[in-house]
């Protein structure tokens, strides 16, 4: 991992259109290709009751209908005021702070804290990150590295304020901290009524493979572009009643349209799936935690003592195989608008 110096950005405000809804004729011509409907239908086979969230929700949707989707369909999407949700221990030392729509994990090791992303502006981190912190017993002096997923400004919005405040070191890969001067996501937020974002410096550059070790915790560091070019997934250990398990972080969710980000996206999945299996995973988390069923898991509790979020190798084989049919589904309608 590299640390380096960079002058941070203040964010313009660009009213940058967004991708646009399709016409309804149209988007139903796409999804009615036997090719499209075969692997959506290969996604539903794979999800059966139990992950049907991931297959009919918008991962295996048109791309280009993801945004105002989600907009219309999750809770607190865009919303500038969006309260905080109940803080919660996904694992005995794994804590959810944050939004519906999107969040935090907040990692304790014993030694110190690893925070995964960063929620969006300041004003997020002083009411709901903080305030999540205090009620689950983490104290943010004790915060000692800051892990961004990807470059978009729901998950690095707060890091120059915590380091700042905190002087918490910010880590990212140095394709996502390339990209964030071009930040796609940030006209959305801008239009919707966010404040503007001072971007953070350029700090700590982490590489594909690496590891970081702190107290009873380490985190691997997987290199998975698509949903952004330098999207950081990771492996975990964590603790669960005293017991080390091993879970997944899978780091961006939407899909593009573009082919040639698509092949990425799939290059990585099958990257990260493969040394999931190797590593034993056996649970998926995501600081959009609605979109992989988090908050779901965990209000069903725990079943003769099983952590619900513990899904099992098997569970995390589905799950991986549930968005390799949605990218093949996306692949076919791509392809079809290039005919």
């Amino acid at each position: 991992m590299k640390r380096t110096g960079h002058a941070a950005l203040l964010l313009a405000l660009p009213l940058f259109p967004g991708p646009a809804m399709a016409e309804d004729g149209d988007a139903a011509s796409l999804e009615a290709l036997p090719a499209v409907a075969f692997h959506v239908q290969q996604a539903r086979d794979i999800a059966g009751s139990d992950f049907r969230f991931l297959s009919d929700g918008l991962l295996c949707g048109p791309a280009e209908q993801t945004i105002p989707k989600a907009i219309m369909t999750v809770p607190g999407f865009l919303d500038p005021n969006a309260p905080g949700i109940e803080p919660f221990a996904a694992f005995d030392n794994l804590h959810y702070i944050g939004m519906y729509a999107w969040g935090t994990f907040v990692l304790d090791t014993g030694e110190g804290l690893i925070l995964f992303d960063s929620l969006t502006n300041e004003r997020e981190v002083e009411e709901i990150l903080l305030p999540g912190m205090t009620e689950m017993g983490l104290d943010p002096n004790d915060l000692k590295y800051l892990v961004v997923t990807h470059a978009h400004v729901d998950h690095y919005g707060g890091a120059h304020y915590l380091k700042r405040r905190y002087g918490v070191p910010v880590m990212m890969s140095a394709a996502d901290w390339d990209a964030l001067a071009d930040d796609i996501s940030y006209p959305w937020f801008v239009r919707s009524g966010y404040p503007p974002v001072v971007q953070p410096q350029r700090d700590v550059t982490v590489e594909d493979g690496d590891i970081l070790r702190l107290g009873n915790a380490s985190v691997t560091f997987v290199l998975t572009p698509g949903h952004t070019p330098g999207t950081l997934s990771s492996i975990i250990e964590v603790q669960d009643r005293g017991q080390t398990r091993t879970v997944a972080m899978w780091g961006g969710q939407a899909l593009h349209a573009d082919i040639a980000t698509l092949n990425q996206m799939h290059n990585s999945l099958h990257k990260f799936w493969s040394l999931g299996r190797e590593r034993g995973v056996e649970g998926l988390i995501s600081t959009h935690a609605w979109f992989v069923g988090n908050f779901e898991q965990h209000a069903r509790g725990r079943v003769d003592g099983r952590n619900p979020l513990l899904i099992g190798q098997d569970g995390f084989e589905r799950m991986m195989g549930i968005y390799d049919a949605c990218i093949d589904a996306q692949f076919a309608r791509s392809l079809a608008r290039l005919e």
